[in-house]
């Protein structure tokens, strides 16, 4: 089995290699996509499990999003939350602030709820463009070569196992 175990670690290390690599840098710009690709193999008998693990999100950024339909607000404002963009709500010239120059935690609510608002018009109105990152990398390419390298180690693997028996 130690073949079989290696080709499938060779090959998740590259298929995460290659998602980090083509990922667009503008779309992640907190960085939580590209720390979240990974891999899991659970070797505990048959069958053999091969877990591929990436921010729910990604199908997002790979295949786009139609416009039309306004996004979860709670996911853009989660988005906000994890990028942590500054909002300072302005009218006219004069900022809106309390007595402390802080704001409070309701007017901060508010003010994210304000522009997750604004975000998911904008995400409504006029789509997200797909980037194609992940069906790029993983196609049928990339499993015919799994599949090809699979092969060789099953039969490495057994030839072992024959040989070890005799």
């Amino acid at each position: 089995m130690e073949n079989i175990q290696n080709t499938l670690q060779a090959w998740g290390q590259k298929i995460v290699d290659a998602l980090k690599a083509a990922l667009p840098p503008g779309k992640d710009t907190s960085g939580i996509l590209g720390q979240s690709i990974g891999f899991t193999i659970n070797y505990a008998g048959f069958p053999i499990v091969f877990e591929l693990q990436l921010a729910d999100y990604y199908k997002y950024i790979d295949a786009g999003r139609a416009p039309g339909k306004f996004p979860p607000p709670d996911v853009i404002a989660n988005w906000i939350k994890n990028k942590q963009i500054s909002i300072i709500q302005k009218t006219g010239l004069k900022s809106i602030r309390n007595k402390s120059k802080t704001p409070t935690i309701i007017s901060q609510q508010n003010q994210i709820k304000s522009l997750g608002f604004l975000i998911g018009r904008k995400i409504a109105r006029d789509g997200i463009p797909a980037t194609n990152f992940y069906s790029n990398t993983i196609s049928a390419d990339a499993f015919q070569e799994l599949n090809d390298n699979l092969s060789d180690a099953f039969k490495k693997d057994v030839l072992i196992i024959m040989n070890y028996e005799l």
